[in-house]
């Protein structure tokens, strides 16, 4: 691989609705194959990649009540979730002609490995993108902040949140015409100002570890390799 410009390996937290497409639900083949050619073209300007993906597509675990499950339950079947999604991101990627591995936190079967870092950061140096399933293994935590934990183990210069919006706001522009955007905000604005455009323990986690992380549209084509080089896209919080 080639040294890239901006930042060299970057964690790349994607959503399971952005894998529904305009279904809402479910896998989207189409919207798969797109999401997976924005990481593909990243990985080719030489950025180390280890991608997050959720599992709100398929079950949330917020969704618990009206599943008529206990809330950890729940929790356990949105982890579950997050690794069909991991596997069908991995053969998207994997028919772009990029190598790729998924890794679940915890065992599922043969067919995903288990998560483990030696492993994971040997096959980045190795030019494989590398996607972690079933956010911590516990309970009680999103995927923002199993993309927190991951950064930190990766040792990633830059988490990278690709998301609905263009990036931070004051408010929900959706909602309010005078919402203000933020090109850069700190770490501990966010928190003191409670912004929910992350879950707030993953920015403790990446304000602690002083890790940047960039909040960006994902269905702005070019994004996400524009960011990783370096670029002024979304916001950045820092």
């Amino acid at each position: 691989m080639r040294a890239p410009q901006g930042y060299r390996r970057g964690l790349l937290k994607i959503s399971g609705e952005a894998l529904a497409g305009d279904r809402g639900y479910g896998i989207d083949h189409g919207k798969v194959s797109w999401i997976a050619g924005q990481i593909v073209r990243a990985h080719r300007e030489g950025h180390e990649l280890g991608v997050v993906v959720g599992g709100g597509n398929i079950v949330r675990g917020v969704d618990s009540a009206s599943l008529g499950v206990p809330s950890v339950v729940g929790d356990h079947m949105g982890m579950i979730a997050t690794v069909l999604n991991a596997i069908a991101l991995k053969w998207a990627l994997m028919a772009s002609g990029v190598t790729a591995r998924a890794m679940s936190a915890f065992p599922v079967g043969a067919f995903i490995e288990v998560f483990d870092l030696e492993k994971a950061l040997e096959g980045m140096g190795q030019g494989c993108v590398v996607i972690f399933a079933g956010g911590t293994g516990a309970p009680c935590f999103t995927t923002d902040s199993a993309a927190a934990l991951r950064a930190v183990e990766i040792d990633a210069h830059v988490m990278i949140k690709a998301t609905q919006a263009s990036g931070v706001f004051d408010k929900d522009p959706n909602k309010f015409p005078d919402a203000e955007f933020f090109e850069s905000i700190s770490h501990q604005e966010v928190l003191a100002r409670r912004l929910g455009v992350m879950d707030l323990t993953s920015i403790e986690i990446l304000g602690r570890k002083n890790i940047p992380a960039i909040v960006l549209d994902l269905h702005t084509d070019g994004n996400i390799a524009r960011a990783l080089a370096g670029e002024k896209i979304g916001t950045i919080i820092g």
